[in-house]
């Protein structure tokens, strides 16, 4: 009998713990870290925030606690938490990034549920979060490019690059203590796509169909010499080695540039509504030149392969990322619709701000998927450095260029 009773006994333990939730050893919630980059703006950060309340309101069995820091120092952060054995269990990041992560079999690839809610997005993003024909990201943000305008100072937006120039130097010839424009050259994850919506522009290519170097072609360093004479000939712009793209928005607010390029999230940045009284504005096609062109960026969730939790930090993701939560997000970001039927909303409908940059998607590029991202992005953020500091573009991309193929950067 009392065999017995010990056998029902241990029974009754495991039947118990079987019920446990996501702690699974029965001594409290499953603690998750969900690595978020770019937190510095406080709005961002109370977002996020309320976001993990309210996840964590309607599944007590487990805690988020979030970590960040800034996107120049994220990806570095991250792989050094990999080599560690400190990785976090959920990891937003740049689709750019899932190449380097899944080669190094930090990040989990998805499982069945995974693939099933990855079919929500359009076919691009898709893509952009498989590495091998494996998934291993479900997308987050989403985003395209406009020009950003002051509509108290600008009657018509430029629509050349010749135009560009000749309104930006209307403005500070009308208007003292202002720039025309403003461009991002500091060390930042940012000032690359910053170049490359110029040089998609004027029909160039980072890497060709079959991954080769085309970096430093005639299209490239013309684009590239135009975004360096902006500064160093046409002096519209403050010195873009002293800002990232990220402080373009502030310095627009503060009254000291009149145009910029940025994504929607500009919006939120500024804290301003178009109709403001002290700068407003609206978002309007980048300037083209040879075609009309512009730089789409994705990021993407990833599940570390280090976590202790993977059903709580895939629980997490499932929340954040169910068409409700994502559409309440990108509303409140000022971004446009990521999921396929999100476009429906009423909002992305009839806001014009937003509706310039759901325009401009048909005029996309996708980032360039390097064997590695973060190499690569130095080496060309090198590039435009130097050009700014007043180097010849075609002996600074033939430079990049040689690196790239040194390193066996390209995506073959």
């Amino acid at each position: 009998m009392k065999r017995r009773g010990l056998m029902l006994s241990i029974v009754l333990v495991l039947v118990l713990a079987g019920c446990m939730p996501q702690g699974e050893s029965g001594d409290g919630p499953a603690q998750i870290t969900y690595f978020h980059p770019g937190l510095e703006q406080p709005e961002m950060r109370e977002m996020i925030d309320e976001l993990v309340q309210e996840f964590e309101q309607k599944h007590p069995d487990i805690d988020v606690k979030v970590q960040s820091v800034g996107w120049d120092q994220s990806y570095q952060k991250l792989v050094s938490g990999f080599n560690a054995g400190e990785a976090p269990d959920v990891i937003y990041g740049g689709s750019r990034w899932i190449a380097s992560f899944a080669a190094m079999q930090a990040i989990q690839p998805l499982n069945a549920e995974g693939e099933k809610r990855l079919a929500l997005y359009p076919k691009p993003l898709q893509k952009a979060a498989r590495y091998q024909g494996k998934a291993y990201g479900i997308p987050r943000g989403f985003s395209s490019r406009t020009l950003i305008y002051r509509t108290d100072l600008i009657e018509e937006p430029p629509q050349t690059w010749e135009e560009l120039v000749q309104v930006a130097k209307k403005v500070q010839q009308e208007h003292e203590g202002i720039y025309g424009f403003g461009v991002a050259g500091a060390k930042h994850v940012s000032t690359t796509t910053q170049y490359f919506n110029y040089l998609f522009q004027n029909g160039g290519q980072v890497f060709d169909e079959k991954g080769n170097v085309k970096l430093n072609s005639p299209e490239a360093a013309e684009a590239l010499q135009f975004y360096a004479d902006l500064y160093r000939k046409h002096q519209v712009v403050p010195n873009p080695l002293e800002y990232n793209r990220e402080q373009l928005p502030i310095l627009f607010k503060e009254g000291k540039i009149a145009m910029f390029v940025c994504g929607p999230w500009a919006r939120q940045m500024m804290a301003r509504a178009p109709d403001n009284e002290k700068t407003p504005y609206k978002a309007a096609p980048l300037p083209k030149g040879g075609k009309m062109a512009n730089t789409l960026v994705s990021d993407s969730l990833m599940i570390s392969a280090q976590t202790e939790h993977p059903e709580a930090a895939w629980t997490f993701i499932q929340y954040i990322t169910s068409p409700k939560e994502q559409t309440q997000y990108d509303i409140e970001r000022n971004t446009i619709p990521l999921q396929t039927k999100e476009a429906e909303d009423p909002f992305f409908q009839n806001d014009p701000y937003v509706r310039e940059f759901v325009k401009m998607i048909d005029y996309g590029k996708p980032q360039p998927a390097p064997k590695a991202w973060e190499p690569f992005e130095e080496i060309v953020t090198q590039a435009v450095q130097r050009a700014l500091n007043g180097e010849k573009a075609e002996k600074v991309l033939d430079d990049a260029a040689a690196q790239i193929k040194k390193q066996q950067l390209e995506p073959k």
